[in-house]
Order: C-alpha cells, then sequence, then structure tokens
C-alpha cells in the first residue's frame, strides 16, 4: 500500500476483483477487469504488474482505479488510471499516478514508464503532463501515447540556496555561458536578470543558486504577472527565468532538481501558477502542461499560430479552473540590444556564431 494525506493505493486481491467485475455494467470495463484478473493469476509472482490498483480516500472510500497493464523484459510498462465521475477535479488522479510511478520505478529494470489516453481527453493528458509525462508523437489504439523516464541519479553533492550579494556576477556569467548561441548569437539573458533584480516584480525569496564544490552550477528566479482574464479579471501568477546549468553539467540532472526544488519554494509561499517559455521536452517532466490546455493564450500571438513554447503549472490545483484570458510577459524582460552590448563588453570576449535552431537573428 502507498498513500498521501488524502489518498491510498493497494493491488486489489483475487476475492475483490471478481466483486467488482460482478458489479461492473460497463461491458468494456467488466472486460479490462477481467483482463486484469486474467494476467494476475497467470503472473503470481508479479501479480502487482497485472492487478487493478484500487484508489482511495483516507477515509476508505473507493474513488477510482489504476493498473500498469503487464510487465514483460524489453518493454516499458504501461500505466491505466481512471477516477469516479463524483471525484474528478480535485487532483486525486495526478496524485494516485504519482504513487504509482513511485513503485514503477524502485524497480531497477524499469527506466520508464508509456501511457496512452483519448485524443479529446483533455483532462487525462493534464493528468500526465501533470505527473512529468511527455508526448511521444506517435499514435496508439486509443490514441497519443505519452512517456515518463526514470530521472536521472546524479551526485547528491550540491546545495541550493537564495542569492547573495556577492553571487550576482558569478551568476550573470553562469547565465551567459549557458545561454551563449543558444536562441541568438550570443546572448541576452545574463543582462536580462541583471535588470530584474531591481524590477518590483522580482521575487527576492524565490531567487536561488545551485553550488557544488565550491562553486555556481546552477540558478533560477521567479517574476510576478498577471493574466488579463476574459471576464475582466486580473488573475496573479509567476512567471519564471532565465534557469540556467552551466555548460558542464547541463543534461544530468541538476536542472530538474533544481527547477522543483524552486517550484515547491513556490508553492509553500502561495503562488497559484507558473507560466513561461519553455521546451515541453524538459519542463513537461516537472509537471508543466501546454498552456492552451488551461485555455491561457500568449499575449500578441497571432491566432493559429505555434504556441507548444509557451507553457503552464498550477501549483494550487485547479487554480485556473473557469479562467481564460491573455497572459502578460513582464515588462522588465524586454531589453534593449544596444544595453545588452554595453553590458556584455564587462565580461570576457566570447565568438557569436549563428547557429542551426537558434529562434532569432
Amino acid at each position: 500500500m502507498l498513500e498521501t494525506e488524502r489518498i491510498r493505493i493497494y493491488p486489489a486481491g483475487r476475492a475483490q476483483m471478481e466483486r467488482m467485475i460482478a458489479a461492473e455494467r460497463d461491458e468494456d470495463l467488466r472486460k479490462a477487469y477481467g483482463e486484469m484478473l486474467a494476467g494476475s493469476l497467470a503472473h503470481p509472482e508479479t501479480r502487482e504488474w497485472y492487478a487493478m490498483w484500487i484508489i482511495e480516500k483516507a477515509d476508505g472510500t473507493q474513488i477510482g482505479d489504476l493498473c500498469f497493464k503487464g510487465h514483460e523484459a524489453g518493454r516499458n510498462p504501461e500505466i491505466g488510471y481512471g477516477i469516479l465521475e463524483a471525484f474528478r477535479g480535485r487532483g486525486y488522479a495526478a496524485e494516485a499516478v504519482r504513487l504509482a510511478l513511485q513503485w514503477a520505478f524502485r524497480h531497477p529494470e524499469v527506466k520508464a514508464v508509456e501511457a496512452e489516453t483519448d485524443p479529446d481527453n483533455a483532462a487525462s493528458q493534464r493528468v500526465l503532463e501533470k505527473c512529468g509525462f511527455r508526448p511521444l508523437g506517435i499514435l496508439g489504439e486509443e490514441g497519443p501515447r505519452f512517456i515518463r523516464e526514470k530521472e536521472n541519479e546524479t551526485d547528491n553533492s550540491y546545495s541550493i540556496h537564495s542569492e547573495r550579494p556577492e553571487d550576482c556576477r558569478a551568476v550573470e556569467n553562469l547565465v551567459r555561458e549557458s545561454f551563449w548561441n543558444v536562441y541568438r548569437p550570443g546572448c541576452s539573458e545574463h543582462y536580462v536578470i541583471h535588470v530584474l533584480r531591481d524590477d518590483p516584480a522580482f521575487v527576492k525569496e524565490l531567487d536561488f543558486v545551485m553550488e557544488q564544490d565550491g562553486r555556481l552550477i546552477g540558478q533560477n528566479m521567479f517574476m510576478k504577472t498577471h493574466i488579463e482574464a476574459d471576464d475582466g479579471r486580473i488573475i496573479p501568477v509567476l512567471t519564471m527565468g532565465p534557469i540556467g546549468i552551466t555548460p558542464e553539467r547541463k543534461r544530468q540532472g541538476y536542472g530538474k532538481k533544481l527547477l522543483d526544488y524552486s517550484l515547491e519554494k513556490a508553492t509553500e509561499m502561495g503562488f497559484g501558477a507558473v507560466l513561461f517559455e519553455g521546451n515541453i521536452g524538459f519542463y513537461g517532466k516537472s509537471g508543466f502542461s501546454y498552456a492552451r490546455n488551461f485555455g491561457i493564450r500568449y499575449h500578441d500571438l497571432p491566432e493559429g499560430a505555434d504556441d507548444s513554447f509557451f507553457l503552464c503549472k498550477e501549483l494550487i490545483p485547479g487554480y485556473l479552473d473557469g479562467i481564460t484570458g491573455v497572459y502578460q510577459t513582464p515588462r522588465g524582460y524586454y531589453v534593449d540590444d544596444a544595453d545588452v552590448e554595453a553590458f556584455d563588453k564587462g565580461f570576457p570576449p566570447k565568438e557569436k556564431l549563428k547557429l542551426p535552431g537558434q529562434i532569432f537573428g
């Protein structure tokens, strides 16, 4: 049994599954439950991978179920889940899936878990994205397939703390190294963070650096902004970044650890959601989804234009329910190229290169 303060999950026994099959009136569900029972009986030593898992509230009320649909060598297990209609929209599905993933990844041979969902089931896709799944870009029998990869094991000899005044120049240099020639020849992000520290929207309590062996290897920061809702309301939210990891530490898991830590702190401070521009392939692992799934549009973006760069994560489940509107980027992010050039002269010279995949000229 695995549990949180609100729910618990556990694999059902044979008798419990037989009772549920007998009571189920939906033919498709009854067939699926029967396949789970048959699989668990055929694989008694690994029955948890085939059995139905019960999802219960802390008071014992059954609110749904999930399963892994078997586990074969050389193939990623696949998770399926469902919440009874009366209990949907409260975050139970995502909570249960996270618990199930914890259990699955305790098995050393499991490197990833997959899932698929109906293409029109936006709620189910949001559950997967909140749990760190990312689209595989292929269709299964039921619809688009998703994958959640096991986090890389990295050296834990690091610390995360608030940025100190004496860190500022080193952080700017770190950001410069991290972003140089990535989105454009050279970069402007090191000047952006220099400017944002004095912006009224800057959240000083959420300005973090990651340190290892006495040197800075990463940083992240947040700004207050808002959504102009279609009904006239102003909805406070956060935006994030620049977030950077020093080049020699990239793709080793440090970025996700820093990201997850800073999001946890933002949640503790009571902020409701974070919206920003990023790559779903990375940020989806920390629960970000496309902002369009929340009904939020990017300012100044023409209708029908590609908005796959615009991401959102609710820190308070349901914070954006019933809200549609336009996100506003804080003005502090817009800097003049001449000011960037002047600021950059204070750093060691680096060659600007025009590279494939850059967004800006």
